[in-house]
């Protein structure tokens, strides 16, 4: 999964992972559009799944961090 190629990430580049927090399924803010129509051929996301990651890394670390959500199609938007 996602938050376990974070994890490790993290951890193989001497990084700590302090918290994983799922939040769940929640109603996004503003309709978010999607790159590509999904299964049932929706084009909009109204609804998403919230999740918080408290880690303590170097920056290089928080780039590569940065680089795999970028990457994934399932994420919406990271902060």
């Amino acid at each position: 999964s996602l938050m376990k190629e974070i994890s490790l990430k993290i951890v193989q580049n001497g990084g700590i992972v302090r918290s994983i927090q799922n939040h769940g399924i929640r109603q996004l803010p503003h309709r978010f559009k999607a790159k590509y129509a999904d299964r049932e051929g929706n084009r909009y996301y109204e609804k998403g799944r919230f999740v918080s990651v408290f880690y303590d890394a170097n920056p290089n670390v928080m780039r590569q961090v940065e680089g795999i959500l970028n990457l994934n199609e399932e994420v919406l938007r990271n902060t």
